[in-house]
């Protein structure tokens, strides 16, 4: 993978129509934008949320500069439009596919509200890795509020503007990368998520 660029790796275990319709809607950002069909791993329960997910968008520092401010407003429909079938088919209640972790023992296999299916990740500019999570039984709308907050923050976050990610960060720095984020639906702002609490499904 070109890490300045905006990289798209789909698990060759993905539904087809998905695949087909996030390579299609990529294709719209010419070169600098590409897709990478993966061998299959599935999630491990060792990784959990720090791992990659089967659907995973790397925004490449260079791409997000390249949109500068306006980034939210020229990349948001595009992305939109090529999540479309993954949302349908991995997300909300009514799920066509649900995922199956990975573990040596029942019991070990931990919860988890956020999808190991799909994620956003970027690098800000001190190197520090996030990860942007999505909760599996979003409904759509939900889904596309969280998608748009996800790429405003991260233009903001990788371009050294500052914004809500950074707080985040700077509130509570951590040797364990990538910093978890999800969008908090009920209170309409970014929140930062533990890998792994003890005690509690995350």
């Amino acid at each position: 993978m070109n890490k300045e660029l905006l990289n798209v790796a789909v698990e060759e275990d993905i539904d087809d129509e998905a695949a087909a319709q996030l390579k299609a809607a990529i294709a719209s950002f010419g070169q600098d934008a590409e897709f990478h069909e993966i061998p299959r791993r599935g999630p491990q329960a060792s990784l959990l949320l720090l791992g990659f997910t089967s659907i995973a968008l790397v925004f490449g520092g260079a791409f997000v500069k390249k949109l500068g401010d306006k980034a939210a407003e020229d990349c948001y429909p595009h992305i939109k439009n090529a999540l479309l079938d993954v949302c349908k088919k991995y997300f909300g209640k009514d799920a066509k596919y649900r995922s199956l972790i990975v573990t040596s023992s029942e019991k070990k296999s931990p919860g988890t509200k956020y999808s190991l299916i799909l994620a956003i990740y970027c690098v800000g500019v001190h190197n520090e890795r996030v990860k942007f999570l999505y909760v599996t039984d979003w409904s759509h709308e939900e889904f596309e509020e969280a998608t748009c907050a996800y790429i405003k923050s991260m233009a903001e976050f990788v371009n050294g503007n500052g914004g809500a990610v950074s707080k985040l960060i700077s509130d509570n720095p951590s040797r364990m990368q990538p910093y978890l984020i999800a969008w908090d639906s009920s209170e309409k702002k970014l929140v930062r998520v533990n890998a792994l609490p003890v005690g509690v499904d995350i």
